[in-house]
């Protein structure tokens, strides 16, 4: 009674919430700035290499609010090097380091000597630099909070700036300072030399780089547009990728389904990765861009993989986006539904109107899979995870939606009292990458299973197939959890121990089930479905329309 009691309720409370959420507006976006090395991966140094197409060089300058590009001074080399102002010394390798090696063949000190006086113009300041570098000293223009000065030297001590700056003072009659060491400034160079080309100081603005050439490699990648850097703490080198929408998913489609696929197909998963890309504008606004480049938001790697076929699905819907009642859809998409997706709210508790379960009836391979794990790896992990500070006995699926994907499992922890997991808990709770346990989707059951010898032979059997003989003579299978049970065998009685219980996970799909599946997006491709065909099977209710450029 308390149980039907419970399911009432609940239904009242989703009847309650469910109409009255509204999905926030996203709107069409022109130019996006994507994450490429940030966080604990960001760098001391980020090398360009312009090394396509028939032009070289780049523009340094700067972004504005609006992404548009101001630039300040052009170089014509075709490698360059990014650098933080900090003492930094290049390998053999040139690979640039901020710990002293062993070896090095250049380092690049943070500390120069500046004179006093501004210039309005790079080439006034570039004219003195050159007068300098006619007297064997290296000197550089910079543009410090919007206006250019002229620096001579690299130190890797403010000491030894100290001695150059008086030696300066003293033979040039003009007025040097000691700068250097800031955690806003950046030091462009020729890669693998210790030749300063400029440097750029601003509170207002990041440093910004726009090649000439069509396509520039980054850290083994190609990409089209420009560059923007930023040191969000003041250390090393976020890597900010600027780019068009077009340029965006050209970089995305090819990392998130195979060039190979049917076109129809990627041409549903680049609106797919626009809409989514819309939705999620500014996730990472705290680290100085709008998108990273991982699944937490969605694969991209620039055209290494570009193929002309996974370009034209990009050209061939530029300008469109998924809507419903006008809105742009939030375009979630998986790998494989493993036979149907499901309803969002199930899996995130957030209800959307046209991300509803659906069979996915063109689904040729459901992608199989099947994971053991046992009592004590379990509780390992979810003790790690903080679900539990007790050891788990039992485990299994106790809620399924109608469409077959599990909503729920319970744990019964050592006390007896039961630990349920739901939503995407459900999926993500047991994975463990240092354990080797990953369960790819919520399309699965759970069977409890025993190892037993059977004439030198290992079987795992099922808990549900053991039966046992009572006293009265009546067979009763055993039940899933058990304290207790005792074999005969050609020694004696041999009591099988609980902990050797092994839990086998049989499922099929990968993802979270909610929108389209790719795999079925495949699959209907291959059967001839159009990609707005393929888009309005996922999304229940939707129709592409195009907004323009």
């Amino acid at each position: 009674m308390k149980r039907v009691t419970a399911f009432i309720l609940s239904i009242i409370l989703v009847l309650t919430v469910l109409p009255n959420f509204k999905v926030q507006a996203a709107q069409p976006v022109s130019v996006l700035r994507i994450g490429l090395s940030y966080g604990d991966n960001a760098v001391p140094a980020a090398k360009l290499q312009n090394l396509t197409g028939d032009q070289s060089g780049y523009q340094i300058g700067f972004y504005d609010n609006d992404l548009k590009f101001y630039p300040l001074i052009t170089t014509y080399e075709r490698e360059i090097a990014i650098i933080k102002d900090k003492a930094i010394w290049i390998t053999s390798e040139d690979e640039y380091v901020d710990v002293k090696p062993s070896s090095h063949k250049y380092y690049i000190g943070a500390y120069h000597a500046q004179v006093d006086a501004t210039f309005s113009t790079y080439n006034d300041a570039m004219a003195l630099a050159s007068a300098f570098t006619q007297m064997g000293y290296q000197a550089f223009p910079a543009f410090i909070n919007g206006v250019f000065k002229l620096r001579v030297g690299e130190h890797l001590t403010y000491e030894k700036a100290q001695e150059s700056v008086a030696t300066l003072n003293a033979t040039t009659g003009l007025n040097f300072t000691v700068v250097g060491g800031s955690e806003t400034c950046y030091t462009v160079a020729i890669t693998g030399t210790d030749r300063i080309l400029f440097e750029f100081d601003s509170y207002e603005s990041a440093m910004a780089v726009l090649p000439f050439s069509e396509q520039t490699w980054y850290n083994k990648y190609k990409y089209n547009g420009g560059f923007e850097f930023n040191r969000v703490y003041g250390n090393d080198i976020t890597v900010i990728s600027v780019v068009t929408m077009e340029q965006y998913i050209k970089g995305v489609i090819p990392y998130e389904v195979s060039p190979s696929w049917p076109l129809e197909a990627q041409k549903a998963q680049a609106i797919c990765a626009k809409c989514y890309a819309c939705n999620n504008i500014g996730k990472h606004k705290s680290m100085g861009f709008d998108l990273c480049n991982t699944t937490d938001c969605q694969v991209y790697r620039g055209t290494n993989y570009a193929t002309s076929v996974s370009n034209l699905a990009v050209d061939s819907v530029q300008g469109m986006y998924l809507t419903y009642e006008n809105e742009i859809c939030m375009t979630y998409y998986h790998s494989n539904s493993g036979g149907s997706t499901e309803d969002v709210e199930n899996i995130w508790t957030r209800y959307i109107p046209y991300l509803r379960a659906v069979e996915d009836i063109y689904l040729k391979d459901p992608e199989a899979y099947s994971v053991s794990v046992d009592l004590d790896t379990i509780s390992e992990i979810l003790m790690i995870k903080n679900y539990t500070s007790q050891r788990i006995i039992d485990c299994y699926v106790s809620r399924i939606s109608p469409s077959g994907n599990v909503l729920e499992v319970t744990f019964t922890q050592a006390d007896g009292t039961p630990l349920r997991l739901s939503s995407d808990k459900a999926r993500t709770a047991v994975n463990s990458a240092n354990k080797g346990i990953r369960i790819p989707s919520h399309r699965y059951t759970i069977t409890p299973s025993v190892g037993i010898y059977v004439n030198k032979l290992l079987m795992n059997i099922g808990m549900t197939e053991l039966y046992a003989i009572g006293g009265d003579g009546t067979v009763a299978s055993l039940p899933a959890s058990y304290t207790e049970v005792k074999a005969i065998t050609s020694t004696g009685i041999k009591s099988i121990n609980p902990n050797n219980v092994t839990y086998v996970i049989n499922g099929t799909g990968s993802g979270h089930h909610v929108g389209m599946s790719q795999a079925g997006a495949y699959g209907m491709a291959k059967e001839g479905f159009t990609y707005d065909e393929i888009l309005r099977f996922y999304y229940t209710g939707s129709q592409v329309v195009y907004y323009g450029y």
